[in-house]
């Protein structure tokens, strides 16, 4: 069965985020699942100065399709901003398209995925977050071609210590995104029990809808 695995962050982007998607294209077809990475485009990961590690595409199986598509994050757009000390301003007042500008892939990158869909007669759909606009991707193919689809969070959000909100409005904000998509997908996998439990406690989803898969499986 082929599943459309959506990934916006995976290699020859490095990190520690990128090790959990590798594992799961690698595991994936042990079970009968043949996994078709959707992802950005190499060039755009390096403009992104972020960690790069060329070596993990040795980990990825030889015979993986990988979908690299262009980012659509406004490169040039946040460098002149930043140049003329205006970015926390669009920070501030464009949130999140300036804390997750991944969110404009989600949406640009639509028909592309709906195409490799059609293409190959898929029938599920998996993201792995963060970025957390990931999950607008499985959202809107889940609602518009009635398939199935997992979310894999690897992280919290707004209980998550490392993430840097313009204001209070932005966390709330956040909250609103997590009781709003998080109960979407058929599935809902997170990385400890205590995310589990979180999540459950919240009523941010049903119990038989989330499973617990460990850093580390």
């Amino acid at each position: 069965m082929k599943i459309l695995f959506v990934a916006f962050q995976f290699p020859p982007r490095g990190g520690a985020g990128v090790h959990r998607s590798i594992n799961f294209v690698k595991t994936l077809p042990k079970f009968g699942y043949k996994p078709i990475v959707f992802t950005i485009s190499s060039k755009d990961v390096y403009k992104m100065n972020e960690i790069v590690d060329e070596s993990l595409l040795l980990d990825i199986p030889a015979n993986t399709e990988i979908i690299r598509t262009k980012s659509y994050i406004p490169f040039k757009f946040f460098s002149f901003l930043k140049k003329i000390k205006l970015y926390r301003l669009f920070w501030f007042f464009l949130y999140p398209i300036f804390w997750e500008s991944s969110v404009l892939w989600s949406i640009f990158s639509y028909k592309r995925a709906k195409k490799t869909i059609f293409e190959n007669n898929i029938k599920l759909v998996y993201t792995t977050s963060g970025p957390f606009s990931s999950m607008i991707l499985g959202f809107l193919l889940k609602r518009n071609l009635k398939i199935k689809w997992v979310a894999d969070l690897r992280d919290p959000l707004t209980e998550a210590y490392f993430w840097d909100f313009p204001s209070k409005i932005h966390w709330y904000l956040g909250r609103f995104f997590e009781r709003y998509i998080f109960n979407k997908p058929d599935y809902l996998i997170v990385n400890t029990e205590e995310v589990k439990k979180l999540y459950l406690k919240r009523k941010l989803v049903s119990k038989n809808k989330i499973k617990v898969i460990n850093n580390g499986f």
